[in-house]
C-alpha cells in the first residue's frame, strides 16, 4: 500500500499544477499565490537524507517568505511527521478520500447537453468563476494554473435552458483519468446534473485510453462520495492537511 500511495500522490500532485514548485530532499513545495491548499502546501513524496527539523525549518521559512501559511499534505505513510506537526501546533483539517474506479467496467457516453473543450475557454471560466464564487484575483490565478498543463485535458460544461448549470474538468495521465472541481450551480443542485457531467468526463477518459479513474474527495462530503460510488469508485487511502497560521 505504501508504494501505491507514493505513486498516486505523485500523480495527483502532477495533475493539479501549481504556479511554481520546488523539490527539496523528497518534499514537494508548491506555490500558487494562496489559491487552494493543494497548490500551496508541502507534500512529502519520498524519504530524503536531511534531518526532519532542518527540513521543517526550511519549509516554514519558504512559506513565510511567500506570505503564506505553512501547510503540509499528509497520508498514513507520514505518521512520524504528522505527530511532529501536531506537537508544533499544526491543526489537522480537510480529511479527504483518494478513490479509484476501473473504467473497463464503466459504460458511459458524453451527454448531448455537455460541451467539452481542450482548453478552459472564456465561457467555461465565466461559469467556473460564478459557480465557485471566485474573486477576480482567484480567477486570474486559476487561469494561470489551468494553462500550465502538459498532459491531455478536457473542460466540461452542462447547459440547461441556455445556462451552464454544472462544470468541471479532467486530466489524463498514464492510465489514469483524474477529475477536478466538479461543481453544480447551488440553485440547480439535486437534479442529477453532477452525475451527467461526471459520466461525460468518464466517457472522455475511456475514449482517450484511460483504464482507471482517480479522484480526491473530501471524506465528509457525503453527496459527492455517494455520486462517485455510483460509478464504481472505491477508497484507496486518505490524506489530510496540517496547517499553522502564518506569523505576523
Amino acid at each position: 500500500m505504501t508504494t501505491q500511495i507514493a505513486l498516486l500522490e505523485g500523480i495527483t500532485q502532477s495533475a493539479w499544477p501549481a504556479i511554481s514548485t520546488e523539490l527539496f530532499d523528497g518534499w514537494l513545495l508548491r506555490f500558487a499565490d494562496g489559491y487552494t491548499k493543494r497548490a500551496n502546501s508541502v507534500t512529502p513524496l519520498y524519504e530524503g537524507v536531511l534531518a526532519e527539523p532542518e527540513k521543517l525549518a526550511y519549509c516554514e521559512q519558504r512559506f513565510a517568505a511567500a506570505g503564506l501559511p505553512s501547510i503540509f499534505k499528509l497520508t498514513a505513510q507520514n505518521a512520524v511527521l504528522d505527530a511532529t506537526l501536531a506537537e508544533r501546533g499544526y491543526e489537522q483539517i480537510d480529511i479527504s478520500s483518494v478513490q479509484i474506479a476501473d473504467l473497463r467496467e464503466v459504460d458511459c457516453r458524453v451527454d448531448q447537453a455537455v460541451t467539452l473543450w481542450r482548453q478552459p475557454e472564456v465561457v467555461w471560466m465565466d461559469a467556473f468563476t460564478h459557480i465557485n464564487g471566485l474573486t477576480a484575483a482567484q480567477r486570474a490565478i486559476a487561469e494561470r494554473m489551468l494553462a500550465l498543463y502538459a498532459a491531455p485535458t478536457t473542460f466540461a460544461a452542462l447547459v440547461e435552458n441556455g445556462q451552464i448549470v454544472a462544470c468541471g474538468f479532467a486530466v489524463r495521465q498514464h492510465v489514469y483519468m483524474l477529475m477536478f472541481d466538479i461543481c453544480t450551480d447551488p440553485a440547480q443542485r439535486g437534479q442529477g446534473y453532477g452525475r451527467r457531467l461526471v459520466a461525460s468526463l468518464l466517457a472522455w477518459g475511456i475514449e482517450t485510453g484511460a483504464t482507471h479513474g482517480l479522484l480526491q474527495v473530501v471524506a465528509a462530503n457525503a453527496a459527492a462520495v455517494k455520486l462517485y460510488a455510483g460509478f464504481g469508485y472505491v477508497e484507496q487511502y486518505r490524506y489530510w492537511y496540517r496547517q499553522r497560521a502564518a506569523r505576523a
